[in-house]
């Protein structure tokens, strides 16, 4: 370690906990407003339906199935980034504006999520791919950036070190491949989120064991 690494190691230790701190107030709220967006039954209109809140839930099944993967998807976000920064000791002012750029992304996924529910533009798939995949490639990026200069913990062996690169690359390609179903139809690309990182797994699976 330099000794300028070594006097920025305290500091840089501090603001990667408060990193940490802002990226998970930041994702709650995100949670909140997608709660926020969930079916409005204070009319309670629901009531005169012969199943009730079932029979509201059913007539918007396909709402509240785009809404479960875009929840399920910020999840991932959320657990891709705390992949990327859990190894690390410590941060600076770059990797921070890299992790700060990825939630950026997210948030405009959610904004194409929430805008159009029922994917009646090709520009809302098309954009929330596009935002998952961007922020996805930034976390990457920004986790080289650390390993280059030595945030990572030093007790993490080199191949626990690719691990992590491995492991993280899945969810930015799943969105980059998805952004072309968006072209096909709503079903298709919602369908992709399931089937394409199942072959990104598998391919990778294949990959580890023929080389």
């Amino acid at each position: 370690m330099t000794e300028k690494a070594a006097i920025e190691g305290p500091a840089g230790h501090t603001r990667l906990r408060r990193l940490e701190t802002f990226i998970d107030v930041a994702y709650a709220v995100l949670f909140v407003q997608f709660i926020m967006y969930l079916l409005q039954t204070e009319d309670l209109a629901w009531t005169d339906l012969d199943f009730g809140l079932l029979s509201l839930l059913w007539d918007n099944a396909v709402e509240m199935l785009r809404l479960l993967i875009a929840v399920g998807l910020t999840l991932i976000s959320w657990n891709l980034t705390h992949k990327l920064l859990g190894p690390l000791e410590r941060t600076n002012g770059v990797h921070t504006l890299l992790v700060l750029l990825q939630l950026i992304f997210v948030c405009l996924f959610l904004f194409f999520a929430i805008a159009d529910p029922t994917l009646g533009s090709v520009s809302s798939p098309v954009g929330q791919s596009i935002c998952l995949a961007i922020s996805g490639f930034i976390g990457v990026a920004g986790w080289r950036y650390a390993r280059r200069y030595g945030f990572v913990r030093p007790e993490l062996s080199e191949t626990q070190k690719n691990d992590v690169g491995r492991s993280v690359i899945i969810e930015p390609a799943t969105a980059l491949l998805n952004t072309g179903l968006g072209f096909v139809g709503s079903d298709v690309w919602t369908l992709g989120w399931f089937v394409i990182p199942l072959l990104l797994i598998g391919a990778r699976r294949w990959l580890e064991r023929t080389t």
